[in-house]
């Protein structure tokens, strides 16, 4: 259900789509691409803030340095 659904940032960046998801032993990891990046995303309420599966929009708070990697 989460694949497709477009990740936003809390002040409306667009940091791409859910490419996959990866079962971890801790917690599932999102794979979000744009343009060619890819983003390893923790699913953990700490980041997630919002997951609107309807409308197909997820909304996180990454803690820094997160999307340069």
């Amino acid at each position: 259900q989460l694949v497709g659904c477009r990740v936003l940032t809390e002040d409306g960046g667009d940091v791409g789509r859910v490419l996959r998801v990866e079962r971890g032993a801790a917690q599932d990891l999102w794979v979000v691409g744009d343009e060619g990046r890819e983003h390893l995303v923790p699913a953990v309420p700490e980041i997630v803030r919002e997951v609107d599966i309807r409308g197909g929009r997820i909304v996180i708070h990454p803690p820094e340095g997160l999307l340069e990697l």
